[in-house]
């Protein structure tokens, strides 16, 4: 009689890392803000902090509510597409739940004029909403190949206190401004824009849905052309509800967020909502160029930073760090992006050891499909060898055989696949869907992420490479891989 094969998808093995009261989820059937307001019990405590200008809840939602009318106003309806080409403002997250309340999504890209005009026109999109820098020659290109009625035009300023912004960040700003702004008619100020919404005096409430799609984006091409992602608030909260920080710090933490833009799922849900939702001091720092996110680090004294190993490694050989600066409040740091290898975490702990920071640099993996983030940091310690961190408690990960539904065992190469009540409901074509979101002989929808790795039986995964890239020859080429075993040889 053969063997039969041990599977990851039916025996869990990364439960054990969660509590057992923790291991049976529930999906919730809340819509975002239903969600945040059930994890806010304190709806005065400040969440948001804007060069210099704090929000809490009650504010947050107050600005939400103008901005809802506002949209009403320009005739947004139930199931429109809002698109937004915004760094992580408070604008950002206003007008994200405001679509919520009004029963519209919005749409995200952060491209060229003409992929932004492409994203406007995907969306039959009525109403844009974008930064007072865009210069008319872009504008122009946004009104005559779309639909485009309205573009509602941001400023970095207008909840900042501009007295509190640093020199090299207010000349960060000053750079953008770099040709002609804006000005046709239809292009409307913020501020204009709420005021508008005054007059709105109906009740502009959507019936609550969470299957109704809130917000999209546009996968990053990595992996073919890109393509259109949709999630909901069901998706969305999908993944707060699973998001464990490593180790479980017991107490609100002040997270810096810098130049990663909401037009990437994982800012969205596992940065800018997670953080709010988990009742965090969320310093928004948009406008910070990478080379002087040290400066940012040092000013604002975080204890949680999200920094992909290239912003990680620009601390990590600042000039401008004293040798004895401590960095004992840092209790988080680390983020998703490619894996690294094993020299480079070992230099990054060996920083971060110096410096009396009790993190671990964590990596977790993630894909826009999946809602972002599907594996949690393993707890107190980094993962090595392209480890992606373990599952989340109410998802399922496993290895198949490329191009097939047939699961792998343990620690044999395949494609990565996810299941669990993050994943999108779609693409923007059932085509592309269809290839990607399968129906298996267990009943249920796996998203079949391109990726190569593998699960050990202790419910580790390994990332070995975003999509797969061959050998010269034939074979699987896997360059971090690769990298490990050069590091190691000395000299």
């Amino acid at each position: 009689m053969s063997e039969i094969k041990k599977k990851a998808s039916v025996e869990k093995p990364w439960l054990q890392y969660y509590p057992e009261a923790l291991r049976n989820f529930v999906p919730s059937d809340d819509t975002l803000t239903d969600f945040i307001l059930k994890n806010n019990s304190q709806t005065d405590k400040e969440l948001i902090e804007y060069y210099g200008r704090t929000f809490t809840l009650d504010e947050i939602l107050s600005e939400v509510d103008k901005v809802a009318k506002g949209f009403v106003s320009l005739g947004v309806k139930e199931n429109d597409r809002i698109v937004v080409f915004l760094r992580a403002v408070p604008e950002f997250i206003f007008v994200l739940l405001a679509a919520e309340k009004i029963g519209a999504a919005i749409l995200c890209h952060d491209g060229e004029p003409e992929e932004k005009a492409a994203a406007i026109a995907d969306a039959n999109a009525k109403v844009a909403v974008c930064f007072d820098f865009v210069s008319e020659s872009e504008e122009k290109i946004f009104y005559d190949s779309t639909e485009l009625e309205k573009l509602v035009v941001v400023s970095p300023y207008t909840y900042a206190k501009r007295e509190e912004i640093p020199d090299y960040v207010e000349n960060s700003i000053s750079a953008l401004y770099t040709e002609k702004s804006a000005c046709n008619k239809n292009t409307i100020k913020w501020a204009d824009f709420l005021a508008m919404g005054e007059g709105v005096t109906k009740n502009i409430e959507a019936t609550k849905n969470p299957d109704r799609p809130l917000y999209c984006s546009y996968t990053s091409g990595s992996t073919g052309p890109s393509k259109q992602v949709l999630h909901t608030a069901r998706t969305m909260n999908g993944v707060l509800a699973q998001l464990v920080i490593p180790g479980g710090i017991g107490f609100s933490l002040r997270v810096l967020h810098t130049l990663l833009p909401p037009a990437l799922v994982a800012i969205v849900n596992s940065i800018l909502i997670y953080n709010i939702a988990q009742s965090n001091y969320l310093i928004l720092d948009p406008f910070c160029e990478a080379e002087d996110i040290d400066l940012e680090f040092m000013r604002y004294k975080p204890n949680q930073m999200i920094a992909v190993p290239m912003m990680a490694e620009i601390l990590m050989n600042s000039k401008r760090i004293p040798e004895d600066y401590p960095m004992n409040d840092l209790y988080v740091i680390g983020g998703g992006a490619d894996p690294v290898h094993n020299k480079w975490l070992d230099n990054m702990q060996a920083f971060l050891r110096k410096h009396g920071s009790p993190a671990v640099f964590s990596m977790c993996y993630g894909l826009s499909e999946a809602g972002s983030t599907v594996a949690n940091p393993h707890p107190n310690q980094d993962f090595r060898n392209c480890g992606g961190g373990v599952p989340m408690r109410g998802t399922i990960i496993s290895v198949f055989e490329p191009g097939t539904q047939n699961e792998l065992d343990y620690g044999q190469i395949g494609e990565i696949c996810t299941s669990g009540p993050s994943s999108m409901i779609g693409y923007g074509t059932a085509l592309d869907t269809a290839k990607t979101l399968q129906r298996h002989p267990d009943g249920r929808i796996w998203v079949h992420t391109g990726d190569y790795g593998y699960m050990n039986e202790s419910g580790e995964l390994f990332v070995l490479s975003r999509g797969l890239n061959k050998r010269f020859g034939g074979g699987y080429l896997f360059t971090t891989v690769m990298e490990n075993k050069v590091v190691e040889v000395k000299g």
